[in-house]
């Protein structure tokens, strides 16, 4: 393997045992990483197969074009073993050097998705076997707002950004954070924080399309990742949340809280060499949105305004 190749980290619940000395139920799992910008986490049971290639079809998806559309499957047999299989891809896939078809995985096999995507292949026993095979929390999912964490938002930035940049599609990241909530806490406590946070990740969530990607980026900072949406039509949109937020009833004990939000948005551009290009701008739009005192989108309250800066950034 070359300093080049990646490794992705896909996890496989099967509920199959692994031998270990607790004879504990086993999650097996493969290794990728999921780019620039993250590590991916992917589950599998014993009645869902994994499916690997390029199109954002698959489970998990490589925005290379030396992946095949639809390149390899990773399933569950009747007995609990795990097996790849090659699904005629261009390039191939091998287990430990070898071209293969299909094979059987077993601890330790690493998995080449060619030219250069490194999977390994994995066992790792489940920490309460008690509760194997119970609907548990989504890993994915904050604990509080119900949202998808950053670690997923990361992944789809990643994912999102090569499948624009190879089909010419629209994408824009918008990125929020809740105004001096730092003072809200001190205020109203702790337990008013968390409700703002709630309440947020619902007001906003009635706003954004089903298609959208919404994410609790990290304490009161959220993000959401937003395909085939116009420069304008993502302006309004933040203009819309921006307004949602400040005149939702956020009560507490029976008193209301005001509050605002500073959004940063941003679009996919021509010049943008990789995922880390497009969130920083994002993000630099969103200090500029805190910086100018406030409840602003991009250090603005003014939509024409707004729209004016975009237009101006994408002619320069």
């Amino acid at each position: 393997m070359t300093q080049e190749e990646q490794e992705k980290t896909v996890y496989v619940d099967d509920h199959a045992t692994s031998g270990t000395a607790s004879d504990r139920p086993a999650t097996s799992g493969l290794a990728h990483s999921a780019g620039a910008l993250a590590e991916a986490v992917y589950w599998l049971t014993s009645g869902k197969e994994l499916a690997i290639g390029r199109a954002p079809d698959n489970d998990v998806c490589i925005p290379d074009q030396s992946v095949s559309q639809h390149h390899a499957r990773v399933g569950v047999t009747a007995e609990g073993s795990i097996f790849i299989e090659d699904l005629g891809s261009t390039n191939g896939t091998y287990v430990n050097g070898e071209k293969i078809t299909r094979q059987t995985l077993r601890d330790g096999d690493k998995v080449l998705i060619r030219p250069h995507h490194v999977l390994k292949f994995c066992y790792q026993a489940n920490p309460a076997p008690e509760t194997a095979g119970r609907n548990e929390a989504d890993p994915a999912r904050d604990a509080l707002t119900g949202l998808y964490g950053k670690h997923h938002l990361l992944i789809r930035i990643d994912e999102g950004f090569f499948l624009a940049k190879t089909q010419n599609e629209d994408l824009a990241l918008l990125m929020f954070e809740v105004d001096r909530f730092a003072k809200i806490t001190e205020a109203h406590g702790p337990d008013a924080g968390d409700m703002v946070l709630r309440e947020v990740a619902k007001v906003v969530s009635s706003v954004l399309g089903r298609e959208d990607v919404f994410a609790r980026y990290e304490n009161h900072i959220f993000g959401a990742l937003l395909h085939n949406r116009a420069d304008a039509a993502t302006a309004v949109l933040a203009q819309r949340i921006r307004r949602s937020v400040k005149y939702h009833p956020f009560l507490h004990n029976g008193e209301r809280i005001h509050i605002t939000v500073s959004l940063g948005i941003g679009f996919l551009a021509r010049n943008m060499k990789s995922p880390m290009d497009f969130l920083s701008e994002v993000l630099s739009n969103l200090a500029k949105a805190r910086h100018a005192g406030h409840d602003t989108i991009n250090g603005s309250k003014s939509l024409r305004d707004i729209v004016r800066q975009i237009a101006d950034k994408n002619a320069a």
